[in-house]
């Protein structure tokens, strides 16, 4: 197969579809062509939603697990007080509640991952038994909840969301040949590669994948990957002039 004419090489954004686009603006600017193609879609649990306002107003602290979360939840939400404490896992999630909350965030300066966020000092400064929320999708990882329970904090979830296998468009792989990919979770490496296609698995495994954590790259060495790259956030995606 010929590649498309248009010269720049094509990128796979293998995220949610409502957050394609901001990566899509930040790609396309470091020369690549964005091509969003998303295993997953995020599915709100109204019932949890129904209840989310009053475990807000209970919690001394508020954590967020993703973009997911806040986009799915915030909505729900009456930040007018402006009291709680707002806690995220990186500067993705932190972006994404400040259009809801136009006050101070708290978010690890390195590291995208709750380990990061355990090391925060705001838990120290903390009252004893302090209420903490964590709003989440269902199935979420417990090892923050579990750590926090450690310390002596009353910890609890709120799962806002489910995640949805969504079947790709693999033919947009033969048009687009991407010579790429920037993914941003280890569950959508697993749905990727469960969904696709043999001939077309093969194909992915041959791409460039850029990712920022090394639980995403250990799925990505699981499902076969073998390049990989680490960065920080997607303007970091730049492949060397020899690949």
């Amino acid at each position: 197969m010929n590649r498309p004419s248009e010269h720049r090489p094509a990128i796979l954004i293998v995220r949610p579809p409502s957050q394609a686009s901001a990566d899509a603006a930040t790609l396309e600017a470091q020369g690549w062509r964005a091509v969003p193609f998303s295993p997953m879609r995020i599915e709100p649990d109204h019932e949890a939603l129904r209840h989310l306002n009053r475990q807000f107003h209970n919690a001394d602290a508020v954590f967020w697990v993703s973009p997911s979360a806040v986009e799915t939840a915030a909505p729900h939400i009456d930040f007018s007080d402006g009291l709680s404490i707002h806690i995220t896992v990186g500067q993705g999630s932190r972006q994404a509640l400040a259009k809801f909350y136009p006050y101070h965030i708290i978010c690890p300066q390195e590291g995208n991952d709750s380990e990061a966020v355990l090391a925060l000092p705001i838990w120290n400064t903390l009252k004893p038994g302090a209420k903490i929320l964590i709003v989440r999708g269902r199935g979420g990882r417990e090892w923050l909840r579990n750590a926090l329970n450690q310390k002596g904090f009353q910890v609890e979830v709120a799962e806002v969301y489910f995640r949805r296998p969504l079947t790709p468009d693999w033919q947009i792989l033969a048009a687009e040949q991407p010579q790429a990919a920037y993914v941003t979770s280890a569950e959508m490496v697993r749905l990727l590669f469960e969904q696709a296609p043999d001939r077309f698995a093969q194909f992915l495994r041959t791409l460039i994948y850029f990712t920022h954590h090394p639980r995403i790259a250990d799925a990505l060495r699981e499902a076969g990957v073998r390049r990989i790259r680490m960065v920080r956030r997607a303007d970091e995606c730049v492949v060397r002039s020899d690949e």
